[in-house]
């Protein structure tokens, strides 16, 4: 049985080259508008309930060798339903931490609730007291009169960290788009909840990408915003540092690189989910998603949620923002999009041919986050034409005075992406669109951050369309497609890569992803993908729900 299942081949991968949407909607029926799925997904969006004690499954199939131990860590949210009342929105859930850990022949799966006190406080009122992405805050009924006004004049931002994980020296901290990360320790049996930084104590920062990255040389770098002392985004870096130093003494070392105000002027800040970093520089893209000071103050009197405080502005255009990582200088040229978009994941940067290259997961507009309401997700509405696609913008470096007026600066063979300097210090830029739309969460081999690489792996989206029910590799040079897919009622998340230590290619190496199984009475699975064929290679089984999630990491034994 073990040896059957692997040789069978029950999902060979499909290669589509040069993929065209038109053709592609034609060939598999797909509809411009489905109102109502025809696949019952509710169990995607049902509350999870915690392990007190981990499920051990079986591994079918066989992990290389190298692979023999690790864990798998995600987050995402988790708890939409307290008693009687159901949050408004999929990322107002109370986070959950999933905990794979591989053990040879099985592999274990322990889940746990961030023990948040955005979590804790809404377990005890049995409603959210702190205002969520989707959902405003309720009176505290543990909070007594006065605390309670202060509460709705100054409301506190939400420590549920469900957006991503990552690692700072030793230690791994659990953080979302708020001023708040959380220290969380995955290697005890209890998955126990640590210490609360906040990034306006650290950093004076009112909140922090949810995205930070780390270069070669083992800095740390993020990007977030104030409000406080004038709306301005500021990029930090946290030094690398010798084994011995703990994550929070290497916190107090953060410096401010730069500042760069907003573009969209002093009352207005954009919303920053992610940025872009090469060997020499940082890639910061406002867009025209943004909280303004007097939106704020009104949702604030009328005690709305954070979406509310947010305004897409199609009238502006997306600016980006080079800084040199060694100097902290701002380059002054101004760099627009001829088209505003909206994203939330950058897939790379690299330089190449005195060019940066920047590749987004992007949508017109930020209308996929209407379609996350859990009334319209718990009727099997979903939204089918809000769904990313991947855009590479190319940027020239140099002189803008020595560039030419009106003509394409773009010198990067096979790619239909412009660059016009069409002011005096002023580049207009265009995409080129080398994916069709449906698919998310982009992961790469981290060697290859902030290099020149080949492939992405992303997976679909629920909507229906090319990606849906599959984990993709994507070639960003020839736009060629591999599909790893089940069947229809299989619907993965985010892949992560796990390089092979021993591997001579930038594919050499393992895809993990948990899936959740709609189909009633199926369990819930781990699969492991060979990055290079697509191929399955191994998988487990769980009784138990495993929870959707936003991001995950792989931690080495």
């Amino acid at each position: 049985m073990h040896e059957s299942y692997v040789n069978r081949e029950r999902n060979p991968p499909r290669r589509i080259s040069r993929l065209r949407l038109s053709s592609l909607k034609s060939k598999i029926g797909l509809s411009e508008n489905m109102p109502e799925s025809e696949t019952d997904l509710r169990k995607l969006f049902q509350s999870s309930e915690e392990l007190d004690e981990p499920e051990i499954s079986s591994i079918l199939g066989k992990l290389p060798e190298w692979l023999q131990y690790g864990k798998f860590i995600r987050v995402g949210p988790g708890l939409f339903d307290l008693g009687n009342f159901t949050l408004n929105h999929w990322l107002d859930g109370y986070a959950i931490v999933s905990k794979f850990e591989i053990h040879g022949e099985t592999v274990s799966l322990h889940k746990k609730y961030l023990q948040s006190d955005a979590y804790k406080r809404a377990i005890a009122a049995q409603k959210p007291v702190i205002t969520e992405f989707g959902t405003k805050a309720y009176p505290d009924p543990n909070k007594g009169l006065i605390s309670r006004l202060v509460s709705s004049i100054l409301p506190e931002m939400t420590d549920n960290d469900s957006s991503n994980i990552f690692k700072l020296g030793k230690d791994y901290f659990v953080c979302n788009d708020s001023c708040f990360f959380r220290k969380f320790d995955f290697d005890t049996k209890s998955l126990i909840t640590g210490d609360k930084y906040d990034s306006q104590r650290l950093f004076g920062l009112n909140g922090l990408s949810a995205h930070p990255l780390t270069d070669e040389n083992g800095d740390m770098y993020n990007i977030g915003f104030s409000a406080l002392t004038g709306l301005k985004f500021s990029v930090i870096r946290i030094p690398s540092s010798d084994a011995g130093k703990s994550s929070k003494d290497m916190l107090k070392e953060a410096k401010v690189v730069c500042n760069i105000n907003s573009s969209y002027g002093p009352g207005c800040v954009s919303y920053v989910h992610s940025f872009g970093m090469t060997s020499k520089y940082i890639l910061f893209i406002e867009q025209p998603y943004v909280a303004s000071i007097s939106a704020i103050a009104s949702a604030l009197i009328k005690g709305h949620s954070v979406k509310d405080w947010l305004e897409w502005r199609p009238n502006l255009k997306n600016r980006f923002h080079l800084i040199d990582k060694e100097t902290g200088k701002l380059i002054k040229t101004e760099i627009i999009s001829e088209k505003p978009f909206f994203f939330l994941h950058i897939v790379n940067c690299y330089v190449e041919n005195d060019q940066i290259v920047c590749d987004v997961m992007a949508l017109d507009d930020p209308g996929i986050l209407d379609g996350m309401f859990l009334c319209k997700l718990r009727s099997n509405m979903i939204e089918d034409n809000a769904q990313p696609s991947g855009r590479r913008f190319v940027i020239p470096l140099g002189s803008t005075k020595e560039m030419p007026m009106n003509s394409n600066l773009v010198k990067l063979d096979g790619s239909s992406a412009t660059a016009m300097r069409t002011g005096s210090n002023c580049i207009t830029l265009s995409p080129d669109v080398f994916t069709e739309p449906g698919c998310e969460m982009p992961v790469i081999n981290k060697k290859f951050v902030g290099k020149k690489y080949t492939y992405f792996y992303a997976n679909g989206t629920i909507a229906k369309n090319s990606f849906r029910n599959s984990v993709c590799k994507i070639n960003v040079n020839d736009r060629s497609c591999i599909f790893w897919r089940d069947n229809e009622y299989i619907f993965p998340g985010e892949p992560v890569f796990i390089s092979n230590p021993e591997g001579e290619h930038e594919d050499d190496g393992i895809l993990i992803a948990a899936m959740s199984n709609v189909q009633k009475g199926e369990n819930d699975i781990l699969v492991f993908i060979d990055a290079r064929s697509m191929k399955e290679v191994a998988r487990a089984r769980f009784r138990a729900h495993i929870p959707g999630a936003l991001h995950g990491i792989f931690v080495e034994s």
